[in-house]
């Protein structure tokens, strides 16, 4: 009985007392022309480590516009250079998924990027449509 009786002190002592204990003590200051934040070293460590993960990431997801798809490959690269010299600035890409060789240009982070430049594809390619893509990333 005495035992548990000091447990029960020890435990009380623990939980209330502990996480002021357990807290970190360094904090840094980032000062704005808004805003005033403090945040703990760990954080910021973890921040940093987050923004040099997504620096080395080649590809997202994102939206592409597919112009056409077809089971000859000489069809779908000449269709390729042909979109090389309607949009010159533009990067398009054919890709093999079994049995078609799928022609699809642009690298849009939203639907709404794809759907203003897809005005300008279907006045040349009527059958043109949006997919969502793995996308590279623009440095």
């Amino acid at each position: 009985m005495k035992y548990r009786r000091i447990f029960v002190c020890v435990a009380i002592l623990f939980f209330v007392a502990g996480p002021g204990f357990c807290q970190a003590q360094d904090t840094t200051i980032v000062c704005n022309k808004y805003a005033v934040v403090k945040e703990q070293a760990n954080i910021a460590a973890l921040g940093a480590k987050y923004d040099d993960y997504n620096r080395k990431k080649e590809f997202t997801d994102g939206y592409r516009i597919q112009i056409m798809y077809t089971d000859v490959r000489s069809d779908a690269y000449k269709s390729k250079g042909q979109m090389y010299k309607d949009f010159p600035d533009v990067n398009s890409y054919v890709e093999y998924e079994e049995p078609y060789f799928k022609l699809r240009i642009g690298d849009f982070k939203t639907r709404l990027d794809a759907t203003a430049f897809m005005q300008q594809v279907t006045t040349l390619y009527s059958g043109a449509f949006i997919v969502k893509d793995k996308i590279r990333i623009k440095r």
